[in-house]
């Protein structure tokens, strides 16, 4: 017999590129690793599956596995683009949303203004919304 593959489809109007790329930030860190030298930590990880410690304000992880790999295709295709401003645009927002940096943290990283990583990364979600605006049609 022939297995036939279940084939997801992603509905992208369900967020703007901002939601989409929070809550895969979100699924990123919320990834549980199985050895931790807290006995705390571990507790509250075992017993609290929807929402993550990672900042003050926890937010719940609302995409499943198949949408963030989706959102991970995404934002890896605008990263390999060959325009340069695309590129760092891309990693602008996987280093604010996905490593949850702060945009004073990537300026000092990079050598630039808090103004320029704004702007960058508002440019890049500009362009992800017109990349999710043309997968729904």
């Amino acid at each position: 017999m022939n297995a036939v593959a279940k084939i997801e489809v992603m509905d992208w109007s369900k967020r703007s590129a901002h939601q989409w790329l929070e809550q895969y930030g979100i699924w990123v860190r919320s990834a549980k690793s199985v050895v931790s030298a807290n006995p705390l930590a571990m507790l509250i990880d075992k017993n609290d599956t929807t929402r993550i410690r990672a900042s003050k304000v926890s937010m719940p992880c609302e995409i499943s596995d198949a949408e963030a790999v989706q959102v991970s295709q995404l934002l890896a295709k605008m990263h390999s683009d060959k325009r340069e401003y695309l590129a760092e645009r891309a990693w602008f927002l996987i280093l604010k949303f996905e490593n949850n940096w702060s945009d004073q943290t990537i300026a000092n990283t990079h050598g630039c203004s808090r103004a320029r990583v704004r702007a960058e990364a508002e440019k890049g979600l500009a362009y992800l919304d017109g990349k999710i605006e043309a997968l729904n049609d």
